[in-house]
């Protein structure tokens, strides 16, 4: 892969969201992916939002956030023309390294069932999936 991997800028954004349009990716423009939230959590110390560039052009995105302890790897995309070509890997391991700047020492993502090639990402990556574990949420005022 010749992508550079870098933080995300808020230019940055209609390119990124672009991408998340062509991989499929399922985004809430309206709730907690709005421009404004985005940018607003860009500057936050735990948010690492990273974007993998070449010649230019973004070409792959991540959004990690941690809480000192534990990291969450999030919206991991790649420009469907640049999938399997090393890109999804490289965002992956620059976010763990800034992670693992952090003090954090634990990564997590949390993966769609039906997301096959992600899943096999992580496991290629030494993520172990967990059976055991329950997701839950709650979302105040119906948040997207």
């Amino acid at each position: 892969m010749t992508a550079q991997v870098r933080r995300m800028t808020p230019g940055d954004l209609e390119e990124v969201t672009a991408i998340w349009d062509r991989a499929g990716l399922p985004y809430q423009p309206r709730g907690r992916d709005s421009r404004q939230r985005l940018i607003e959590q860009m500057g936050r110390e735990c948010c690492i939002f990273l974007v993998a560039e070449e010649e230019g052009r973004i070409v792959g995105s991540l959004l990690a956030t941690h809480d000192l302890r534990k990291g969450w790897l999030n919206r991991l995309a790649v420009d469907p023309v640049r999938q399997g070509e090393g890109v999804g890997p490289e965002l992956v391991k620059a976010a763990e390294k800034e992670l693992e700047a952090a003090g954090v020492r634990i990564y997590a993502a949390q993966i769609h069932r039906h997301n096959r090639r992600s899943r096999e990402l992580f496991a290629r990556l030494g993520y172990q999936e967990h059976e055991d574990i329950v997701y839950c949420s709650k979302r105040p005022g119906g948040e997207e």
